[in-house]
């Protein structure tokens, strides 16, 4: 696996790593909007590429702010991916910020957080829609 970084920022930037062996890019993109740290995930989700993610979460999780977790783009979440958004919804919410999740409706990832965490995390069809519920 190799790894590809951007020009570091405080708060924006992407990292990009590309895994030969199953032909997938994860990218972890942390950006502010509207007043809130926004964090968009594109790609698969595992145990491979979570600490990546975890990492950028954790950056941003202690500040007490809003933040949203854009997951439009990701295709796949494992239960180390779960597990790390719950970890971090409990570290934005325990600093006495808004934490919410936006991905696609009826695709695999909103589905498997509706059976794997039933009413834990409420998710929005939007980064726009998640972004309005954290303000």
């Amino acid at each position: 696996m190799s790894a590809q970084r951007g020009p570091s920022a405080e708060i924006a930037g992407s990292v990009s790593i590309v895994d030969d062996a199953r032909d997938s890019e994860f990218e972890v993109t942390v950006s502010r909007e509207e007043g809130a740290v926004v964090v968009a995930v594109r790609g698969e989700l595992d145990a491979a590429s979570t600490p990546e993610m975890q990492s950028r979460l954790a950056a941003e999780a202690g500040a007490g702010g809003p933040l949203v977790l854009d997951l439009l783009e990701c295709e796949f979440v494992d239960s180390t991916g779960l597990h790390a958004i719950i970890d971090t919804r409990a570290a934005v919410e325990e600093s006495g910020g808004r934490f919410a999740v936006a991905c696609t409706p009826d695709g695999a990832v909103a589905r498997l957080i509706a059976v794997a965490l039933p009413g834990m995390l409420d998710t929005h069809a939007s980064r726009a829609a998640a972004l309005a519920a954290v303000r």
